[in-house]
């Protein structure tokens, strides 16, 4: 059995308008359903893209099922008056049961467990950079002097080929010695800065409430996108 023990969330845009759109963790079958969509800016629709996703997730009724999520959001979007017609969004959502974690993946939000005291990544970007290097052409340290990270190669729309990622953690391999299992999932105005500096003492590691409020803290001095978390403390019962 999952208990849900804490969670702290936020969102919040960087100019008028947040294209961010979030799912708190909700009950669904012996689990919890949780997500981040991020809509793609450039095109008219990106903050209503995004809210449509996270309402196909509000309206499942299994998320096993997780290929019928994608299409859903994609239909529905095509519904939409003409002047949407390029409405995009990026969809990182986690369902956590007994079993494990099941993640549907597509665009460039992170989904991370917490091992000891590192956030591992277990979702991979969807951008121009990561094909890079899949492809063995620039190292890490090479791209980080390169423009254009934030190029996403795939999301849920009519402007390019719709291919997402469906995985599957066993809970053996997501709890902690205490039953105790940490998710986050963050869009890339908040994970970028995470990632530039990923360290907290261990008595904020060890809290999602402490943790938040850190990074919150952090990204606020100079937000450079809209910045979104979900952070969750389970217990395996």
């Amino acid at each position: 059995m999952i208990k849900l023990l804490a969670s702290s969330i936020f969102s919040y845009p960087f100019n008028l308008e947040n294209q961010d759109s979030i799912l708190s963790p909700i009950e669904l079958n012996n689990g919890y359903l949780f997500a981040i969509a991020d809509g793609v800016g450039g095109y008219e629709g990106g903050a209503l893209a995004a809210n449509i996703a996270i309402s196909s997730l509000k309206e499942a009724k299994s998320i096993v099922d997780i290929k019928r999520i994608f299409k859903h959001s994609l239909s529905k979007i095509n519904q939409l008056d003409q002047k949407y017609k390029k409405a995009s969004t990026t969809l990182t959502l986690g369902y956590l049961n007994s079993e494990g974690l099941h993640i549907g993946h597509i665009g460039d939000c992170r989904l991370y467990i917490k091992q000891g005291n590192k956030l591992r990544q277990k979702t991979k970007d969807h951008t121009s950079h990561q094909q890079l290097l899949d492809q063995g052409i620039y190292t890490k340290k090479e791209l980080k002097e390169l423009s254009g990270k934030n190029i996403i190669t795939t999301a849920i729309s009519n402007l390019i080929e719709m291919k997402y990622d469906e995985s599957f953690i066993p809970i053996k391999d997501i709890k902690d010695e205490n039953n105790n299992i940490f998710i986050y999932i963050m869009s890339d105005g908040a994970y970028y800065f995470w990632e530039n500096r990923p360290r907290f003492s261990d008595n904020t590691m060890n809290s999602v409430m402490k943790f938040s409020a850190a990074l919150q803290k952090r990204i606020e001095k100079s937000p450079i996108d809209d910045y979104s978390l979900i952070a969750i403390q389970f217990k395996l019962e």
